[in-house]
């Protein structure tokens, strides 16, 4: 009976290292994914100026879009949760303006961590729920005479579903849905005149956005 026991662990054993070598995530892989998508927002923007012992405030909602580029490291630092890097860059939509007819060029570069939890996942197909938090930077040139630009430090985060379907065991393809969210506190605005416009009448400016994302790209395991 001894021996029947012992046999019977040993298959137990070997049957569950076969199903854990056989999920498209487990501890020691590295997986890189590059793809692209689309983001839209409701943003928040916020204006004070100061003139005299008057202070002039306003807020203002709005919508933008923006197509997104990201590039994600991971590591499987166990069977179900992943550590990495989130890179990726924004270009947004704009519209051209009624005056001068030429068109304002906003992108947004972000850099930060990536957590992702890993608790769905077959042989082929492995789905993520992930969170990412880290740098952004915001930059608009709006391509009049003066060359206007204005810049901000900032930070982002988000949430994502990341479903992905392998190929093989390194080449696969994946899906995204997900929240973003960004916040530039203190643009500043800056022509060929005056490197500093914001010190005109004390002018603050900051902008809030979040909104849904979705998209699709390349993964590769290792």
């Amino acid at each position: 009976m001894k021996k029947i026991t012992l046999i019977l662990a040993g298959m137990a054993l070997f049957v569950n290292t076969t199903k854990a070598q056989d999920k498209s995530f487990q501890k020691g892989n590295i997986s890189v994914d590059l793809g692209v998508g689309v983001a839209i927002y409701g943003t928040k923007l916020y204006s004070e100026t100061t003139s005299g012992n008057i202070t002039y405030k306003d807020d203002t909602t709005d919508r933008a879009g923006a197509v997104i580029f990201p590039l994600t490291f991971e590591y499987a630092v166990s069977n179900w949760l992943g550590v990495g890097a989130r890179f990726a860059y924004s270009n947004y939509f704009e519209e051209k303006d009624s005056i001068s007819g030429e068109k304002s060029r906003v992108r947004g570069i972000d850099a930060g961590v990536l957590f992702n939890f890993h608790f769905v996942k077959t042989k082929r197909f492995d789905l993520p729920i992930g969170f990412f938090v880290g740098y952004s930077n915001f930059n608009i040139q709006f391509n009049d005479p003066t060359n206007q630009v204005g810049k901000d430090d900032g930070f982002n985060y988000g949430f994502m579903l990341t479903p992905r379907i392998y190929f093989g065991d390194h080449i696969g393809i994946f899906f995204n849905a997900g929240y973003l969210a960004y916040t530039y506190p203190n643009i500043q605005f800056s022509n060929n005149t005056d490197p500093n416009m914001n010190d005109n009448n004390d002018w603050k400016f900051k902008i809030k956005g979040s909104g849904a994302n979705f998209g699709a790209g390349l993964v590769v395991k290792f």
